[in-house]
Formats: structure tokens, C-alpha cells, sequence
């Protein structure tokens, strides 16, 4: 071989380690980013409302299976609350026995085995039109994609006074207030700032999960504390964050208060 042929032979050499020095690390970083993505990418599928259980869950018919799906940063009344049948007749007549997608994020199943998934019916997030409407409160929201949307839902329905936002107008709304939440140790107190005694009957506390408080007869001027630990014999209230609502027999708002 030549001179020439050696110079061309190295030329070629010193071109392909150039390449790889060049081009490896982005070869790489753009191999092991696809990985990263992929790894986070939601879940997408197509389903068939078979049939509506209640306000947040809801059966699905997936490839052939029957799924339990439970809406993502919602939470609707129970059996037998205010609100419990309108938030699951929205969801009657708006999805059942119609296609839908399902989109994950995050966790994939609830502790009892429910596929957690964002509902949508011709691009419209129905986890999020729920609020809106005050069928429903947000839940869970901390680490959601759709954060945002379900914040300004809520807003909406809480500004408007829309559903489970309505402001109770009974007499003794305008007397009982919240003196304290003390998470940490478990406790609210309330106190009667009329005169009068309020009966309460039927009114409830509840948290941003499901324990419920039936409150007392209180007199006026009374204060009356709850222990959450003497009620439910384990915590309530969340360290970091939690909601609290109050409601009227008629499951109207009296007091929310959040930290």
C-alpha cells in the first residue's frame, strides 16, 4: 500500500473516533432521556362505561375486562349525603354506556385494587367538569398533571356558590365558628357566638377524606371541643394539610376552612 493509501487509511480513523467523541455522549443522553420519558408517559386506553357505581367510580369495560376506575383528584358524596345522587346522575348522563379514554398518572391502583385514571369523553376532562359543578371536591392533588385545572375548577364552583359551595342559610350559620384545628394533636373547637342555643341537628364536620363529625347541641356563648382520637380511637386531621367543612341538615356549607 501506498503512501497515500496509509494517509487516507488514517484520515478515515481519526474521522470515525472524531465521530463517536462528537456524537456518543448526545447518542447517549437522548437514549437514556427516551428511557426516562417513556418511564413517566401516561397510560392511555380506550374503555366502555358499562355502568356508573357512584360520583368517582365507575366500571369500564377494557379490552374485554371489567375494571373498577376511580377518578383522579376527585371526591364526591357518599351513599346517603347531599349531592350524592347528582354527582352520580352526571356521570349517568354524561359517559355510561358510552367510549371513553383513560389516562394514568402516577399510582396506577388505589389500596382496594381501583385503577385510578383521569376520565375523558371527546376531550373533555370529566374528573374536572364534576367540580366545576360543585358535584364534587378536589383530592389528592399534590402531585397531579392536572393540578391546575382542578384548582380553578374548584374555584369556580366556590366563588359561584355552586353545589356542595352553596351557603347554608340557617340562623345558626351565622353563629357557629371554628376557634381552632389542632392537627397534631387532633382536635377542633367550635364555639356559639349568639345567644340562643343551636340544636345542630344533623350537622356534620367532615375532613378532606370521609370522617365525619355529627356535632351536638351547643349552647350560646358555649365552646365545644372534638377529639378526633377519643371519636375514631386515630388521627383525622393531616400534619401537613388538610381541609375542613362543615354542613347543615341540608348539606349546605357553613364553614370550610384549609391549611
Amino acid at each position: 500500500m501506498g503512501l497515500i493509501g496509509r494517509l487516507l487509511i488514517f484520515l478515515f480513523i481519526i474521522l470515525i473516533l472524531g465521530f463517536f467523541a462528537f456524537f456518543l455522549p448526545n447518542i447517549t443522553g437522548r437514549f437514556s432521556l427516551l428511557i426516562e420519558n417513556s418511564e413517566k408517559l401516561s397510560l392511555k386506553e380506550q374503555g366502555f362505561v358499562s355502568r356508573v357505581v357512584d360520583g368517582d367510580t365507575i366500571h369500564v369495560n377494557v379490552n374485554g375486562e371489567d375494571e373498577i376506575i376511580r377518578f383522579l383528584g376527585v371526591n364526591t358524596p357518599e351513599k346517603k349525603k347531599d349531592y350524592y345522587n347528582e354527582a352520580k346522575d352526571f356521570l349517568i348522563n354524561e359517559i355510561e354506556n358510552k367510549s371513553i379514554e383513560l389516562v394514568s398518572d402516577g399510582s396506577d391502583k388505589d389500596r382496594y385494587g381501583r385503577r385510578l385514571r383521569y376520565i375523558f369523553y371527546h376531550d373533555r376532562l370529566i374528573n374536572v367538569e364534576i367540580i366545576e359543578k360543585g358535584l364534587a371536591t378536589t383530592f389528592m392533588l399534590d402531585d397531579l398533571k392536572y393540578k391546575d385545572k382542578f384548582v380553578i375548577g374548584e374555584s369556580f364552583a366556590k366563588n359561584n356558590g355552586v353545589g356542595l359551595w352553596e351557603k347554608s342559610k340557617e340562623q345558626c350559620a351565622f353563629c357557629i365558628n371554628l376557634i381552632e384545628l389542632e392537627p397534631n394533636v387532633d382536635y377542633f373547637i367550635i364555639r356559639n357566638n349568639c345567644e340562643f342555643k343551636c340544636e345542630l341537628n344533623n350537622w356534620e364536620v367532615k375532613d378532606d377524606a370521609n370522617h365525619f363529625f355529627k356535632l351536638q347541641p351547643i349552647e350560646g356563648r358555649e365552646s365545644r371541643k372534638y377529639d378526633s382520637l377519643e371519636i375514631f380511637k386515630s388521627e383525622v386531621w393531616n400534619d401537613n394539610h388538610d381541609r375542613f367543612f362543615m354542613r347543615d341538615s341540608n348539606g349546605k356549607l357553613v364553614i370550610f376552612y384549609f391549611y
